[in-house]
């Protein structure tokens, strides 16, 4: 019969230390990467909030030279980029109004008014 494997205690401190290096960096970037997500929330959220814009929507389209983004153009030369989830309810004729320090578009079609609110977008990322 063969012996097991026997290691040792040089060998046992040399696989000790390994492990305790691939844990240590795992925390560390699983610390970064939740710091990130904060990060990218916080930023977001006040770049939301610096936004203010209001008119009709004349049109809406993809910036091929802005990587593609999704624009909705409005009629006193505005655009901006919608969330991806507010972009099939927005329509063209549309009158839109999004006041700077908050973070809800405000969309008027025929006698109908709704909100679309960019915070409800911006949590489902902290999730």
């Amino acid at each position: 019969m063969k012996k097991a494997l026997e290691l040792s205690n040089k060998q046992w401190k040399i696989i000790l230390n390994i492990g305790i290096t691939i844990f240590a960096v795992f925390l560390f970037v699983k610390s970064f990467t939740i710091d990130t997500d904060r990060s990218k929330y916080e930023r977001s959220l006040k770049n939301i909030q610096e936004q203010s814009f209001e008119g009709i929507v004349i049109d809406k389209g993809f910036e091929k030279f802005n990587h593609n983004a999704a624009m909705i153009y409005l009629s006193n030369e505005t655009k901006f980029s919608p969330f991806g989830q507010f972009w099939p309810k927005i329509k063209i004729g549309d009158s839109i109004v999004k006041k700077k320090g908050e973070t809800v578009i405000t969309v008027y079609r025929n006698n109908e008014k709704f909100m679309l609110d960019n915070k409800e977008i911006l949590e489902s990322w902290k999730k």
